[in-house]
């Protein structure tokens, strides 16, 4: 009777991977997003968060791999798993860039890129409008209901990637290519101010060429301030359906390169 208690090396293998590898696979995820990986929330709070969700999500997935966890094949699934989650939370990561780089760009065409501001959740320096414009962009994702259909996206992507299955080279070299997004979405976000100060800067130097005794240090510099703040001020509004398209577009490609679709 007691030997008919007893549980094998085996069982207890197959029942700690059964959550251990969906596990890693949302742990990933959260390390990446921007609101779960946010230093704000507990680390108590993210590790709970991520055991209950499993525990939720585990008896619903396809069956595991006959894999011993404790072994190179069974760590090689577990890196997979958390390269995925990873992956998911990279792509929403990278729009948060965009936005900051777009506001770097503006700062130093206004000549605020000595205003630097303490940002808790990269532990460095920033530009304060920069860090505006982060917290201007996290409060559409959440109006958006973006950490919602994230975490869809990555409930789905134990179907189209079950716990076993690699991830293909392709969608890494599509992850890689997106990166680039970072340099021309900045830019595009942040061209209402530079053309105004193009045009502000094209006007001080034809003022400056008519009159030599013009002091462009004086004068200059308030101008540029006062025309870029409100170049900002008129932009910002522009911002919401081109931030809309840009998080539209990221969370097709998140589902392109995890259900195996062209990458848009």
């Amino acid at each position: 009777m007691a030997a008919s208690l007893l549980i094998s090396d085996v069982e207890i293998n197959a029942l700690v991977s059964f959550f251990v590898w969906p596990f890693a696979r949302i742990l990933g995820m959260m390390l990446a997003e921007p609101i779960f990986s946010s230093r704000s929330i507990p680390r108590r709070f993210k590790g709970g968060f991520a055991l209950m969700l499993t525990v939720v999500v585990a008896p619903l997935l396809p069956p595991m791999p006959e894999v011993p966890l404790v072994s190179a094949a069974g760590v090689a699934i577990l890196l997979n798993q958390l390269l995925i989650g990873i992956m998911i939370g990279f792509v929403m990561r990278l729009v948060m860039t965009v936005v900051e780089m777009a506001g770097m760009i503006a700062s130093a065409q206004m000549g605020l890129g000595f205003a630097m501001f303490f940002d808790p959740q990269h532990s460095a320096s920033v530009p304060a409008l920069s860090r505006l414009l982060s917290m201007f962009v996290t409060l559409l994702y959440l109006a958006f209901n973006g950490p919602q259909i994230v975490l869809s996206v990555l409930l789905d992507s134990f179907s189209t990637l079950p716990v076993g299955v690699s991830v293909p080279a392709d969608s890494l070299q599509a992850l890689a290519n997106w990166g680039g997004h970072i340099f021309s979405w900045g830019l595009w976000l942040s061209l209402p101010v530079v053309a105004a100060l193009l045009v502000t800067n094209l006007a001080i130097g034809v003022m400056t060429r008519a009159a030599p005794q013009f002091n462009i240090f004086a004068f200059g510099f308030p101008l540029t301030l006062m025309i870029g703040f409100v170049a900002l001020y008129l932009a910002v509004p522009l911002m919401v359906p081109a931030l809309e398209t840009v998080y539209r577009e990221s969370f097709e490609f998140v589902r392109a390169i995890l259900f195996k679709l062209p990458a848009p």
